[in-house]
């Protein structure tokens, strides 16, 4: 696997060194692809997206084998925040409204409501309601026009809303706060393995540690090469997000953004520190700036905090990566300033150039689908990404998709030098946070 960013990130043999990681039970996964065989619909990409398109297929009553490069979980899916929110876009709501109109919007912020509380669900019946949290998420303002912005947010299409004064928020430094619903957080290691192992009970062939390193076209079939065998199919899905390869299949190349996440776990808080966070609750939450930190007080009593930083994600930047984290938990928290990582990590998150996810079959070649695009919010609305393109392969039109998410984006100029897009982007965003 290549792409953008530095070799390491697409290196399926280390470790992620994770506290998702480190926590996980012992779990006994499929076996990698072995020999030749047929199916369907084949998949590339063993996360939330990849996983729930094959469920829904399975559901339909149409068979599909799922290939995932890393282990089940290596990918974003197993080692990101664990923040179930909604919507998986960096558009304002105004934005939304003039480029796809009101219907399209409520469409798109229904189905986000939908599956929220469908995977919520999924949780508690999968036996993972130890490590569901909250039941939103908690929007901190970072200035005073942003929480004016935050109070004057009018509920709609099945989301609530509840304003959280200054006063609300003692011991730390902000100007007000939005705890939107449906949302909550969730150990998403143990997710995504849970999925799998329902996608395996339907029938589905998941196939981890077989990463596909040939895509060929022998007439109406498609042919996937792994290292350990092959897979024909007369249709596929590209479900691989911040881990695109590149030079896979040229229809996609240079169309997603990959943009590196950085995450840190605190020692067990104490009960002083605890206390400090009273405020924040179960709730897992996010500030308003462009370059947003994330956060969540987990069921161990430990503070994660997430962060983006370096645009390559190089061994030789993650000591300076760690110490931004650790500076950031500090100035977010205060009562926290001091207070060591014991677990850090990072990984790509994906972007597209329209800031909306890509969810389609491709205009010039039917066959072909994809699901990527999920800037960082990937858990809610890549589940809802794959379920609605299976759907469309099993054959709702393509309108089924609401248009922010529908269709594939365009491809960047010169996509090798798509980090330094990343990093003036990044540059532009930190300017725009100061002056606000």
């Amino acid at each position: 696997m290549r792409g953008p960013l530095d070799p390491t990130i697409y290196d399926t043999s280390r470790p992620v060194q994770s506290w998702w990681e480190a926590t996980a039970p012992p779990w006994d996964g499929p076996a990698p692809l072995a020999g030749d065989s047929a199916a369907e619909v084949a998949i590339i990409g063993g996360g939330y997206a990849g996983l729930a398109c094959a469920i829904r297929l399975a559901e339909l009553g149409i068979g599909s084998a799922v290939l995932e490069a890393g282990p089940i979980g290596w990918g974003a899916s197993g080692r990101n925040g664990g923040i179930v929110g909604l919507r998986s876009d960096k558009l304002s709501d105004g934005a939304m409204l003039r480029r796809y109109g009101e219907d399209e919007l409520e469409r798109y912020t229904r189905a986000a409501v939908e599956g929220n509380r469908r995977l919520h669900a999924f949780c508690l019946a999968a036996g993972l309601g130890d490590s569901v949290q909250g039941d939103g998420e908690l929007w901190l303002a970072h200035s005073a026009r942003r929480a004016i912005a935050l109070e004057r947010e009018t509920a709609a299409f099945g989301v609530t809303l509840e304003y959280l004064p200054p006063e609300n928020l003692a011991g730390i430094r902000r100007h007000g706060g939005l705890v939107v619903r449906p949302g909550f957080g969730i150990d998403p290691l143990r997710l995504v393995r849970a999925l799998a192992d329902q996608a395996t009970g339907l029938g589905v062939r998941v196939c981890p540690r077989s990463e596909v390193t040939l895509w060929d076209r022998d007439g109406a079939r498609h042919r996937l090469v792994t290292a350990g065998g092959a897979v024909t199919a007369r249709r596929v899905v590209l479900a691989t997000n911040g881990f695109t390869p590149d030079g896979l299949n040229r229809r996609f190349h240079g169309r997603a953004v990959p943009v590196i996440s950085n995450i840190g776990v605190t020692r067990q808080l104490d009960e002083e520190e605890r206390a400090s966070l009273a405020w924040l609750g179960p709730q897992p939450g996010a500030c308003t700036r462009n370059l947003l930190s994330y956060f969540r007080l987990l069921p161990e009593g430990r503070l994660l905090l997430g962060m983006r930083g370096d645009i390559r994600g190089s061994p030789a930047g993650a000591a300076g990566m760690r110490q931004a984290v650790e500076t950031r938990l500090g100035r977010e928290f205060p009562s926290l300033a001091g207070v060591a990582l014991t677990h850090f990590w990072r990984g790509p998150i994906c972007a597209t150039a329209r800031l909306t996810p890509a969810v389609g079959l491709l205009s010039e070649d039917a066959s072909i689908g994809h699901a990527f695009g999920w800037h960082g919010s990937g858990i809610n609305g890549a589940q809802i990404g794959g379920r609605l393109l299976a759907e469309v392969l099993a054959g709702a039109p393509q309108s089924h998709i609401p248009a922010p998410l529908r269709g594939l984006p365009m491809r960047l100029p010169f996509p090798g030098l798509r980090p330094l897009y990343v990093g003036a982007t990044q540059a532009l965003f930190a300017v725009q946070d100061a002056v606000s």
